[in-house]
């Protein structure tokens, strides 16, 4: 049997609906804590963009470091000190920009949907860029207004990495 044959065989028994009022459109609804569409394409990820206001960011002097309000500072302590641990690991070394933001779109996605807690992005710290750590740049600005940016609480670099790596801390599902 032809595939063709098959298909239509398998589809015989289907019924096209009569009208627009028969469909059931489903849409989800936002979180209550975003406010506008966080949603960002990877073409607009660049360090000249506007900041989100997905989260409202308590202020650091380290501008590698940013902090959702509501958390403290006894928590970053206890994140930097691996607690809880890290329960996924993205190396994007030797990835171009848009490499590293596919994989962090997947992997961060994935990460979330299992409710791991803490991530390390490995992205390096640029001494192979010409000028600015790309990478590193375009992952921070990913974490602040990317698609997941409402699920970051905080962001601080890992411990020992001299500032290659950061930790994530995502939001509880």
């Amino acid at each position: 049997m032809k595939e063709q044959d098959l298909f239509t065989e398998a589809m015989g028994k289907v019924q096209p609906l009569k009208s627009a009022a028969d469909k059931v459109v489903v849409t989800k609804p936002k979180p209550r804590h975003l406010k506008g569409n966080t949603a960002i394409r990877r073409e607009q990820v660049s360090p000249a963009s506007k900041p989100s206001t997905a989260l409202s960011v308590q202020a650091t002097s380290d501008p590698w470091v940013f902090v959702a309000d509501g958390i403290s500072r006894d928590r970053l302590r206890r994140l930097a000190a691996g607690r809880p641990p890290v329960g996924q690991t993205f190396d994007l070394h030797g990835m171009t920009r848009d490499e590293a933001l596919d994989t962090l779109e997947l992997g961060v996605g994935r990460a979330i949907s299992e409710s791991k807690r803490v991530i390390c992005i490995i992205h390096g710290r640029g001494l192979h860029s010409q000028g600015k750590a790309v990478l590193k740049e375009a992952v921070h600005h990913w974490l602040r207004q990317g698609i997941f940016a409402h699920a970051v609480l905080a962001v601080i670099p890992q411990p020992g990495s001299g500032g290659g790596a950061c930790l994530v801390l995502l939001r509880r599902q």
